[in-house]
Formats: structure tokens, C-alpha cells, sequence
């Protein structure tokens, strides 16, 4: 009989992450590279599990972006390893990065503040994980909480949940418009016209080269429309 796997998880906190991410920044900077490439920068001589347990977690926090052979380090991942500690950018990119594990959100969601090392475990045992799976998921949940909590601030997920900011500050629509996300969703985008009209986009997952497509598939789509609609007088 195979033995069940637990659902996906990072392997790491944010931090260890970050450092693995590091190497990889200072042997090829934002260049394209291959996971056997990768797996290389990270000291492994082949795609082992060890290795693939690796990037997964970089790609699981949005450290690593694209697809495929095709990976190189984020936006995001640049702004946390060099941008001035204690910076508004430096900031910005650790609160982002932390909640982008899919499981994460999901965590957050169910314990708003951050609960004992034992009740985050035992939860994961219910939720499917193995005991050895839930220890390792529950230590990187909190360790990555405690690093974004020592900002100086109060962590706020809806502040930080997207890949994308339109500002340092919620806007008056997303304070006043609040949508509500399934699991595994989050906020990647809020762009506000006026307080009644903004634009809010979901994602969930890794936005990947083919959701970038299929987005400007839809802005072309929309352009078009508003040419063919008639004009007001």
C-alpha cells in the first residue's frame, strides 16, 4: 500500500530561504537558469530530493519565479536580500514573500494571531500532514512569522498578502471593499480609479508566464470592447 504524501509545504522558513536564495543570486544574479542548474548553486551535485526539497521551497515562497528549466531569482527575493534592513522596501518584500505559501495563508486565515508551536502541529495532523510533516510545516510557519512580526510593526496579511502593491497603505477601497478569498487565494493587485470604482485580482498559486499571458489575453480583450463601445455626448 503507498503511503500517503502530506499536502505541499515549505521545507524552510523564510529565512533559510532567503539564504539559500542568496547563493543563487551571487552565482547568476537574475539570470535564466535550469533546476539541474539550481541544484548546483544550492551544493548538490544532481536533482535529489534533498535539492528538489530546495527549490520548492524558494519557489513556494515566490523567491524564484518563471517555469520549467526557465527559473530566475524575483523581484521580490532581490528586494529582501539588498535592499536596507528596516526599509520601507525591505519591508514591503518580507511581508509579501511570508505569505505566499499557499499553506501559509491557509494558517493565517485560521489562527489570525500565532498559536503554540503544539496547537499549529496537532492542526496540521488533522488537515492530513504526517507527525514528521506537521513539526517541520509548524516550525517554518512560525519562525517566518516571528522574522515579518520584527518588523517593528503588527504583521497585517491583507497589507502583505499580494505580489503586487499599488502603495504602502491599503487604499480606501480595500478598506471600505473588502472581497473575501477562498483558501490558497490571494490579493496580487488593487488599482482604485475613485472610491467606487477599483480593481482587485485573485490568484492562487505561482503567477506564472501562461497566467501573464492569459491577463494580457484579457486587457487586450477589454481594450477592444471599450473602442467599440459608443461614446457619450
Amino acid at each position: 500500500m503507498a503511503k500517503a504524501r502530506s499536502p505541499n509545504y515549505p521545507n524552510y522558513d523564510l529565512e533559510g530561504a532567503l539564504s539559500l536564495v542568496g547563493k543563487v543570486y551571487l552565482k547568476d544574479g537574475r539570470n535564466k537558469v535550469s533546476r539541474a542548474t539550481l541544484a548546483t548553486h544550492l551544493g548538490h551535485e544532481s536533482l535529489s530530493g534533498p535539492a528538489l526539497g530546495k527549490i520548492g521551497a524558494l519557489r513556494a515562497y515566490g523567491l524564484l519565479e518563471g517555469s520549467g528549466e526557465e527559473l530566475r531569482v524575483s523581484e521580490n527575493a532581490i528586494s529582501a536580500l539588498k535592499a536596507p534592513p528596516g526599509s520601507d522596501d525591505h519591508k514591503a518584500a518580507l511581508g509579501r514573500l511570508a505569505m505566499q505559501p499557499a499553506l501559509f495563508q491557509t494558517i493565517k486565515q485560521e489562527f489570525p494571531t500565532p498559536p503554540s508551536k503544539e496547537n499549529l502541529t496537532y492542526w496540521l495532523i488533522t488537515q492530513g500532514f504526517s507527525d514528521t510533516a506537521a513539526t517541520i510545516a509548524s516550525a517554518s510557519y512560525l519562525k517566518t512569522m516571528s522574522l515579518v512580526d520584527g518588523l517593528g510593526e503588527s504583521y497585517n496579511s491583507d497589507a502583505y498578502s499580494g505580489g503586487v502593491s499599488s502603495g504602502n497603505a491599503q487604499s480606501s477601497a480595500q478598506k471600505g471593499q473588502q472581497v473575501k478569498t477562498m483558501d490558497g487565494e490571494r490579493i496580487v493587485f488593487t488599482e482604485e480609479g475613485h472610491p467606487s470604482q477599483y480593481l482587485k485580482l485573485i490568484a492562487s498559486g505561482e503567477v506564472d508566464d501562461g497566467m501573464l499571458e492569459a491577463l494580457e489575453d484579457f486587457v487586450k480583450r477589454q481594450r477592444k470592447r471599450l473602442k467599440a463601445a459608443p461614446q457619450e455626448n
